[in-house]
Order: structure tokens, then C-alpha cells, then sequence
């Protein structure tokens, strides 16, 4: 986008699966059509141009907007949000 960053971009995922093939080399897809993207996220991984890390959904801000929640965990994370 053309602002420059110090250092690595963090991309935050609840999906361990994601963050296992997106960080260790020896990991494949077979799917020709996410082959081209996974590549491309596993070459900057190695790079060190961003990092993927897990985040729980307990944690996870964006599951506020995007999931539906029980009542305490909905109050937590707009809390989270809020202040």
C-alpha cells in the first residue's frame, strides 16, 4: 500500500492449520487454486516480511463482527474493543 513498516507485518489467524502451513516449509497444498496465494504468504514467511501467529477466538476482536458468540464472550471482546 505503500507505507512503509519497521520491521515484519503481523498477520493474526484462529486457525492453527493456517499458521502451521503458512510457517512450515515442508507443507503442500493440493489444491492448484490456493497453491499460487499459499506460496506467495510462504516465500514472505521465509523472507521474514511478516510473521503469522495464532490468536484464540477468545481474543480475537474481529470474531466480535464476524461470529456469533455466547453473551460473556461477546461482552469481553467489545470490552476489549471499547477501551
Amino acid at each position: 500500500m505503500g507505507i512503509p513498516i519497521d520491521g515484519p507485518a503481523r498477520v493474526l489467524c484462529d486457525n492453527m492449520s493456517v499458521v502451521h502451513n503458512t510457517t512450515a516449509p515442508e507443507s503442500v497444498l493440493k489444491k492448484k487454486s490456493n497453491a499460487i496465494a499459499y506460496h506467495f504468504v510462504q516465500e514472505n514467511v521465509t523472507m521474514g516480511v511478516i510473521k503469522i501467529a495464532y490468536e484464540p477466538s477468545e481474543t480475537n476482536l474481529a470474531d466480535a463482527l464476524t461470529k456469533v458468540q455466547s453473551a460473556p464472550v461477546r461482552q469481553n471482546l467489545m470490552r476489549s474493543i471499547l477501551y
